[in-house]
């Protein structure tokens, strides 16, 4: 159990953001822990951009040991609500020695990898680090900016159009309900109560751990179930970060987009994205900024190629999309 105790100060400085490596490093993470919860085509896609890049060491450090847990600067901590690719590859290639030996330290001596076990750290981890904290640092961004570009980077606009809705829609539950209730809301083992936060573990953990903290930074996830959180920092850790906590969309049905139809463009994207449930035109154009016409055009176009579904509701026409045509977001 992780309890992160805020008090009001804290709260106050509760934030959400989006970055694109988060997405990057949860799409690694499931892949190492839990691949049968991808679907095919994400699986397929992870696979290929790994071995065909020879993604090695990212694969053993970002999708973490046999006991969980994976390094936490492979997530740089995001400075802004949006923040671009090369600015956070940026920061995974300049993050302090300190910090990373501290953090592959945790890796290596239990909390990836058990040293007393048959099946210690991978002899290609233990390489990289025995030529130094730079080129460890530097190799894996390398490493991650072409996985970035290979798996996720197609994707990337319908999944932030995805995780920026989910953002509005807990601004909304903010505004209506108080922060505390939208909290309790994000994830099914995250509660928050009396200005603590507390993050239930999978069963059978051994991790606790108790910490004071003057902010947290909430990042929705498209590839994760459940709230999971990230830059733990126990006293005396070096180059302390900002508590971090990543939580599911509303909605988990992880799908890469069929940019291959030649219906889907990211305007189509934006669309299907914002269709998991029933909008009207009119809804859809305040949603993203648009006119309801090119709405309308787009939204024509879809529905003759059956990717979305047409219902009146009194006066309202309905838009939603197809179950099975869900290129929307993963």
């Amino acid at each position: 159990m992780i309890r992160i105790r805020l008090g009001a100060k804290g709260l106050g400085s509760v934030r959400f953001a989006v970055p694109p490596l988060g997405s990057a490093k949860d799409l690694l993470s499931l892949i190492g822990s839990s691949p049968g919860k991808l679907a095919q085509p994400w699986r397929s896609r992870t696979s290929h951009a790994l071995s065909r890049h020879r993604l090695g060491l990212l694969a053993v450090v970002g999708a973490g040991g046999p006991l969980g847990y994976t390094p936490d600067f492979l997530r740089p901590e995001p400075q802004a609500f949006q923040t671009d690719t090369d600015t956070q590859l940026h920061q995974i290639a300049t993050t302090p020695h300190e910090r990373i030996r501290y953090e592959l330290s945790e890796a290596v001596n239990g909390h990836s990898w058990d040293p007393e076990s048959t099946r210690p750290a991978p002899r290609q981890f233990l390489q990289a680090l025995d030529r130094g904290e730079d080129h460890f640092a530097r190799r894996l961004a390398d490493e991650m900016a072409q996985f970035w570009h290979t798996a996720l980077a197609p994707s990337w606009p319908a999944i932030r159009a995805r995780l920026e809705a989910d953002v509005t829609a807990r601004a909304s539950q903010i505004a209506h309900h108080g922060l505390t209730q939208a909290l309790n809301r994000l994830a099914p083992n995250l509660e928050c109560h009396e200005g603590e936060l507390v993050i239930h573990l999978s069963p059978g953990s051994i991790h606790r751990l108790t910490l004071d903290a003057d902010a947290v930074i909430m990042t929705p996830s498209v590839f994760a179930d459940r709230a999971v959180f990230c830059a733990a920092e126990p006293p005396g850790a070096p180059a302390p970060r900002t508590p971090l906590i990543v939580y599911p969309t509303a909605q988990v049905d992880a799908h890469p987009p069929a940019q291959d139809h030649p219906l889907i463009g990211a305007m189509r994207l934006k669309l299907l994205a914002e269709l998991s449930q029933p909008r009207s035109t009119t809804e859809i154009a305040q949603r993203l900024y648009l006119s309801p016409a090119t709405v309308s055009y787009h939204l024509q176009i879809l529905h003759r190629a059956g990717l979305v579904t047409r219902t009146r509701q009194s006066r309202h026409v309905l838009y939603q999309r197809l179950r099975t045509a869900t290129p929307d977001t993963r």
